[in-house]
C-alpha cells in the first residue's frame, strides 16, 4: 500500500524525504492523502529532474499541488511546470498551496479536461518531462500525446501504474503495440 507507515518506512522518510514534511502537511486534506504521491516519491521525482536537467514539465493531474511543489523545487530558475486539474475545488486548493510556497510564477495551473488541455499545450512543446497522475482509464491517450510532445531523451513518468497481474498484462499489451 502507498501509505503504509511502518517503522521502516517512517525511518526511511526521516532520512530521505524529511524536507517534504511541511509540503505534505500543507497539501493534505481529508482522505485524498491516500491518492497523492508520498514524500519518497516526491523526492524520487526531484532526483529524476535534477539528474536529467529538466526545465519544462507537464503534469497531468494536480490534485492539491503536492507533486508540483516537489518537482518545482528541483527545477532551475528558468524552469516551469504546466499542471492540469479537472476538479475546480482541487484547483482552488492547489492555487492556494502554490501561493503559500511562493511558486505561482513557476507553476501554471490549467483547469479543465486534461485530454482537451494537453492539446492546447502542444504549442509549447517539446517538454523535458511529462508526469501522468490522473484518471487511469485515459493513460493510453495521455501516453500517445506524451510520446509526440516529449523532447528526445525526455522523461515520461506515470504514477499508479499496474499493480495486479491482470493490470500488468493489459499495460504490457498496450505498451508492446508502441514499440517503434
Amino acid at each position: 500500500m502507498r501509505h503504509n507507515f511502518s517503522r521502516k518506512s517512517l525511518y526511511i522518510r526521516s532520512l530521505f524525504a524529511k524536507e517534504y514534511k511541511k509540503i505534505e502537511e500543507h497539501c493534505t486534506l481529508d482522505k485524498k492523502q491516500r491518492i497523492q504521491i508520498t514524500p519518497e516519491e516526491g523526492k524520487l521525482l526531484n532526483l529524476f529532474i535534477k539528474i536529467h536537467k529538466v526545465k519544462s514539465i507537464v503534469e497531468i493531474g494536480t490534485l492539491y499541488g503536492y507533486s508540483s511543489i516537489c518537482m518545482v523545487k528541483a527545477l532551475p530558475k528558468d524552469g516551469h511546470i504546466y499542471t492540469i486539474e479537472n476538479n475546480p475545488q482541487h484547483s482552488r486548493i492547489a492555487k492556494k498551496n502554490f501561493s503559500a510556497f511562493n511558486l505561482s510564477d513557476k507553476i501554471t495551473l490549467i483547469e479543465g479536461d486534461a485530454l482537451e488541455k494537453i492539446n492546447e499545450l502542444s504549442a509549447k512543446a517539446p517538454f523535458d518531462m511529462i508526469f501522468i497522475d490522473a484518471d487511469k482509464s485515459s493513460y493510453p491517450k495521455y501516453l500517445d500525446w506524451a510520446e509526440s510532445y516529449i523532447k528526445q531523451d525526455g522523461l515520461i513518468v506515470a504514477d499508479n501504474t499496474p499493480t495486479t497481474m491482470l493490470q500488468i498484462f493489459i499495460f504490457l499489451s498496450i505498451m508492446s503495440r508502441r514499440v517503434r
